[in-house]
């Protein structure tokens, strides 16, 4: 897209006068910041996970019932939510919580556990990447 983006700049800029000269840097100019803002939201913006009342939002926006889920894997920092059905937990239902939130954080995952009977195993776990 950018050596595309690179070509009709170049081709638009000395090769065209008037009008389409303008509007072309106009649309070209958003372009590129249209890419600088995707790659500022890849880098930048941390993936979360939510915990609700008796269903978990994962980190690709996708709604799992406490119906689907299996059991909670804790593993050191690291936290897996197991489906039911699936030997591997996915990728998206796995997290660390930052440094200075992992107390209320393990405490959130043991309240929500228990307020829908899930089991929480401490042990190794593979992710399904």
């Amino acid at each position: 897209m950018l050596i595309i983006e690179a070509i009709l700049f170049r081709d638009g800029i000395y090769g065209k006068n008037g009008i389409w000269k303008y509007s072309l840097i106009v649309i070209l100019t958003f372009i590129l910041g249209y890419i600088v803002f995707l790659i500022w939201r890849l880098f930048f913006t941390k993936p979360s996970i939510t915990l609700e009342s008796d269903h978990v939002i994962s980190t690709k926006n996708q709604r799992y019932d406490a119906s689907q889920i299996e059991c909670i894997y804790m593993n050191y920092r690291r936290i897996g939510i197991k489906l039911y059905g699936k030997r591997l937990v996915p990728m998206d239902l796995c997290f660390y919580f930052q440094r200075g939130q992992e107390s209320a954080g393990v405490e959130a995952v043991h309240e929500w556990a228990a307020r829908n009977d899930k089991e929480i195993k401490h042990k190794f776990f593979q992710t399904l990447g």
